[in-house]
């Protein structure tokens, strides 16, 4: 069920849009429903025109976001023997023998802040965690291209692990828990996107980890800077498609009782 909503229900997607205007023009070719198709159809351009601005993307960002916007103090990190990396995307591209696997922006900057956390702390561990989506083509866990990252960033292979087998944040807050103890870490940095941070403490904490959150950079420098607040573009629609799936797995997780208690 929960892997329908995802690729059907979320506001923002093509199939979303296309399942909307199915039962729109379903409902246009039904006499007496006539003027609910009108309707509906009117509601659902208006929400992809909205979605598809710019500021909507960056209001829901900003409001998921709240308290995980600013980089970890480094003097609060004292007694600091862990990083855990949280997966934030990747494709994995084959030809014939040939293989890339290739992060998401999210992925790679998520990387590039345990890079520079790394070099700041006393060689903690690093854990990097990102199983595989064969039904988006990731079908190499993203934990191995994000280990690659982290090697070219100067960390020791042998002080990286991988968890990969996990699908989603519920599952790394479980899995990674046991890797944690295995390892004697007791004190460690969670590094995530800002949107993201706000779940993945309340999936941890729910696990009885106290993760110290060190969110990543949201975006990348000058990231459609160029772009109208108001002007509908495609970028914007994809950042406001996963800001809303963002809020929906929040409410999900909820409902599961996967969050700690504020």
């Amino acid at each position: 069920m929960i892997e329908v909503i995802k690729e059907y229900l979320v506001p923002g997607s093509i199939p979303f849009l296309l399942f909307g205007l199915t039962i729109g023009v379903i409902l246009l070719y039904r006499r007496s429903l006539k003027v609910w198709g009108i309707r509906w159809l009117t509601l659902l351009v208006a929400v992809y025109m909205v979605l598809s601005m710019p500021l909507s993307y960056k209001v829901m960002e900003s409001i998921l976001s709240r308290g995980y916007t600013e980089q970890v103090d480094i003097t609060d990190l004292d007694g600091v023997t862990g990083i855990v990396i949280l997966g934030g995307g990747s494709v994995t591209i084959r030809s014939g023998s040939d293989e890339m696997n290739t992060l998401s922006n999210a992925g790679v900057l998520r990387v590039w802040e345990g890079v520079r956390l790394y070099h700041k702390l006393d060689e903690p561990w690093v854990i990097v965690s990102g199983g595989v989506n064969e039904r988006i083509g990731m079908t190499t866990p993203e934990s191995v291209p994000m280990r690659d990252i982290l090697i070219q960033g100067g960390i020791p292979a042998s002080r990286i692990l991988l968890e990969s087998s996990s699908s989603n944040t519920y599952e790394q807050a479980i899995n990674l828990s046991s890797m944690l103890e295995t390892r004697g870490v007791e004190r460690f940095v969670m590094v995530t996107s800002p949107s993201h941070m706000r779940r993945a403490v309340g999936t941890f904490t729910a696990q009885g980890l106290d993760p110290i959150p060190a969110p990543s950079k949201q975006h990348p420098d000058n990231f459609l800077a160029d772009r109208s607040n108001i002007l509908p573009n495609s970028e914007a629609l994809d950042e406001s498609r996963m800001a809303m799936r963002e809020i929906m797995a929040l409410i999900y997780y909820a409902l599961r009782g996967w969050l700690s208690s504020p």
